[in-house]
């Protein structure tokens, strides 16, 4: 091998455990989430407490994953690409929801 030619490892790395439990947790949030928005809308922004419950259990799945993604980060020589996706969905939902939260505060 000549100086300057780098090897490349054919070896597939495995999914980071904690990343499965980080998409688990997006997933839910994102179903919660599109749920209590469509009843939202469905009801014409009259929506009643039930609706209220699902958007912040959707809050709490989407903080849950973010924290889970976070920790699959910290395991060394694994593939991310499952951590990053539930980092960008749910970090989407979480601000979402936040926003909406401080929107309805303001009244």
């Amino acid at each position: 091998m000549e100086r300057g030619e780098h090897k490349i490892s054919y070896v597939r790395k495995p999914f980071a455990k904690r990343s499965f439990m980080a998409a688990i947790l997006t997933g839910a949030a994102s179903f919660l989430g599109i749920l209590g928005v469509y009843l939202a809308v469905a009801g014409n922004g009259n929506a009643g407490l039930y609706v209220a419950a699902i958007g912040f259990g959707s809050l709490l799945f989407s903080v849950v994953g973010l924290w889970y993604a976070w920790l699959s980060f910290l395991e060394r020589s694994k593939n991310y690409i499952l951590a990053r996706i539930s980092v960008g969905i749910s970090g989407v939902w979480a601000v979402f929801w936040i926003c909406l939260i401080i929107v309805g505060l303001k009244g």
